[in-house]
């Protein structure tokens, strides 16, 4: 049922051209309805009235840490869509006084495809100083590269100061945002940066699916075909600017068309039919008292244990880390909890998968708040697997969706999910929470059997 404030909220949003002190109540309703938690209350911003009003309340919320990052993310996405006018000016007026912003107000900004602040976000990559390796706070960076992603038409200098950034010593967050970045620039400079990452396990995927938004072809790894390709445009690529979308709608319908020819489940570096992939690995795995039932602990000691296994036969340079939450939140390894692939790591990560034991509740919102606070930061993390055989005993769903969110966006790594003992959705036709934080992650869902 709607709320008062909400109802008022709809019907005010439904009157023709409203008085300027109609257009501020509807706008402190909104606030209001967006604080409490309640997302719909977003919607009426897609083409309300107001101008600086609209700005300034679009501003509250982005600076209120009661407001969820998921809120933010969706606020961004309905500001990108707004008209050039007053609002979006003073938007842009507000960044222009506040350079310094937090990251949750960057990320907003990285994401409205505002032209006024082009220069701020170059400035933010051109002053940086020394290698990216050494950044204290890749992500403000990353952020940066990201808002200039919406511009097809960069000058040649940005993109190919952006393209240097793809190299495999930038931290992943950067390289990421780097990757996805190009897929949205008209630059032949920005189609061949992307080409030599098709294999990299942390963003060749990425790569793979810019290169399908600026030309609308799919050569997989196949770095001759694609030169050719190049070549045979002489000079004149037929440039497509697809949505990054529509990549992904592409993946699904070639699924269909050409089934794997080897089950994931069969391969060795596989964690329940998931590959394990990329240059930096964490496993969050639920430990709680109901990992008990059906000897699904004992299944999880010879999952990680055949991962273990199979790590032994990857790169040294493979950065990994093993996190679980039931009766308390503990990490595999000491300090920041990642660790490089090698002898003394690997024994020490048999021994604590050896040593787990089910009991305690599902405190899911700590794991997920202990990874973003304390694990990915500086970390080089690109994929997370998640596990878990339950709801959270120490916060909400959507507070879990939130924390998922924050860690995608931030850190720009993919989160996959293993739900052991599936539960649906709270509303028929809801997805599970565990296939919901896979797809707002673009993760994969498994649900073995």
């Amino acid at each position: 049922m709607r709320s008062p404030a909400l109802a008022i909220l709809l019907l005010l949003h439904t009157a023709a051209l409203p008085a300027a002190e109609d257009a501020a109540a509807m706008l402190k309703a909104l606030v209001k309805e967006v604080r409490g938690g309640k997302q719909e209350a977003l919607e009426p911003l897609k083409d309300i009235p107001g101008g600086k009003l609209a700005a300034e309340a679009v501003l509250s919320l982005v600076n209120d840490r009661r407001v969820g990052y998921g809120m933010k993310l969706r606020l961004a996405e309905i500001v990108a869509e707004w008209p050039a006018g007053e609002a979006r000016q003073a938007l842009a007026d507000w960044l222009a006084w506040h350079p310094a912003c937090d990251d949750d107000a960057l990320m907003f900004f990285s994401g409205i495809r505002l032209l006024e602040a082009r220069g701020y976000f170059w400035g933010l990559i051109s002053q940086l100083k020394g290698p990216p390796s050494t950044l204290k706070n890749p992500t403000r960076v990353a952020m940066a590269v990201r808002a200039l992603g919406a511009y097809q038409d960069n000058p040649e200098v940005v993109v190919s100061r952006i393209a240097t950034l793809l190299d495999a010593a930038s931290p992943h967050v950067i390289r990421a945002c780097a990757t996805e970045a190009l897929g949205g620039m008209r630059s032949t400079t920005g189609l061949r940066a992307l080409l030599p990452h098709l294999g990299d396990d942390a963003i060749g995927d990425s790569a793979r699916a810019s290169l399908f938004q600026l030309t609308g072809q799919d050569f997989g790894q196949d770095v001759s075909k694609w030169d050719a390709w190049i070549k045979a445009q002489e000079a004149s690529i037929p440039w497509k600017m697809l949505p990054r979308s529509e990549y992904a709608e592409y993946l699904k319908l070639q699924k269909l068309l050409k089934p794997l020819d080897e089950d994931p489940a069969m391969q060795m570096a596989s964690f329940y039919g998931l590959d394990v992939r990329g240059k930096g690995a964490l496993f969050i795995l639920d430990v709680s008292g109901s990992m008990n039932a059906d000897d699904r602990i004992g299944k999880l000691h010879a999952q990680m244990s055949n991962v273990l296994a199979a790590l032994q036969t990857k790169s040294s340079r493979l950065r990994y880390g093993i996190l679980t939450f039931g009766e308390d939140v503990a990490s595999c390894f000491s300090g920041r909890g990642i660790a490089v692939n090698d002898e003394k790591n690997h024994k020490q990560a048999v021994q604590f998968v050896e040593g787990l034991q089910a009991r305690g509740g599902t405190p899911m919102c700590e794991a997920l708040n202990h990874a973003l606070t304390r694990i990915l930061p500086e970390s080089g993390i690109d994929a997370i697997y998640f596990l878990s055989d339950g709801q959270p005993s120490d916060g909400t769903p959507a507070q879990v969706l939130d924390l998922a969110r924050r860690i995608h966006t931030q850190f720009q790594v993919r989160i996959h999910t293993i739900s052991i003992g599936e539960e649906p959705g709270q509303n028929p036709g809801e997805l599970s929470l565990l296939h919901q934080m896979a797809d707002a992650c673009e993760g994969t869902f498994v649900l073995p059997p």
